[in-house]
């Protein structure tokens, strides 16, 4: 059990893949990443900001009364404002920042597929899309601050 465990720790840190393909990984790809969810919140935030009421009178957007939507919305604005600023720097530090906005980003996204996972029935895209975008932005986050602290080690090794 152990060894499987040791395995799958190895396979999650990507540390198989080559150094190169690992530093455009959690470069440019962890950028994207962190941009596209940076942009989501801001476009989640901005939609109950305006009409937020009116939504969670629907039937499929009920349990977001149960989060507070003023304060949900500052939450998004400020975590996805974070992350878009943290993506614009190439310092270890801010891929640290980068990396701990990822994993606050993840967290948010299970919120809101929880909330539309208590909503069932019906079944509904948000049962689906948030958990895997919040999963991707978990390992995203995970990574790029481990890759940080490696290349960190490295260069004071050398």
């Amino acid at each position: 059990m152990l060894k499987a465990f040791k395995w799958l720790h190895w396979l999650l840190d990507l540390r198989f893949l080559p150094d190169k393909f690992q530093d455009w990984l959690f470069g440019t790809s962890t950028r994207i990443i962190e941009v596209l969810s940076g942009f989501a919140m801001l476009g989640f935030a901005l939609v109950f900001a305006l009409h937020g009421e009116e939504m969670i009178k629907e039937d499929l957007y009920e349990k977001f009364l149960h989060l507070h939507p003023k304060i949900f919305v500052a939450i998004l604005v400020i975590v996805a404002a974070g992350q878009l600023f943290a993506a614009f720097f190439h310092s270890s530090r801010s891929n640290i920042l980068s990396g701990c906005f990822l994993i606050w980003s993840a967290l948010i996204w299970v919120v809101i597929s929880g909330a539309f996972i208590a909503a069932y029935p019906p079944l509904s895209t948000g049962m689906t899309t948030y958990p895997v975008i919040a999963i991707i932005c978990a390992l995203a986050g995970r990574n790029l601050i481990k890759h940080t602290k490696r290349v960190e080690d490295k260069k004071g090794g050398e």
